[in-house]
């Protein structure tokens, strides 16, 4: 009888202890968000005109070009690739987002 006593105060002790305990919960992986899509940006290649849907420029009546894509200095093409033009043979140059440092007013 002494040992089931002991053995219930003793387990009763330990459920106590345990209660007790500070419970370290970890933190649930935060979901892969994917970043808000930022609109598109295209620019004039001769003026820098900027806009937010294709279309062309209104004071060169050039094509405008996505920001990130290629295009040819000498015929304005455009194409999403780095190299050369396929019309001329130029290299083609980055379409570089504006800044206030490479903008004309």
């Amino acid at each position: 009888m002494k040992t089931l006593f002991a053995a219930i105060l003793f387990c009763t002790l330990s459920l106590g202890a345990f209660a007790q305990t500070k419970k370290t919960v970890k933190p649930l992986p935060a979901a892969k968000s994917t970043p808000a899509k930022v609109a598109d940006s295209y620019r004039c290649p001769v003026c820098g005109y900027t806009a937010t849907a294709k279309g062309t420029c209104s004071k060169d009546k050039i094509e405008l070009v996505k920001v990130g894509d290629y295009y040819c200095p000498d015929c304005y093409m455009s194409q999403t690739k780095a190299g050369k033009c396929e019309m001329c043979g130029v290299d083609m140059k980055k379409m570089e987002p504006a800044t206030a440092s490479n903008t004309k007013k």
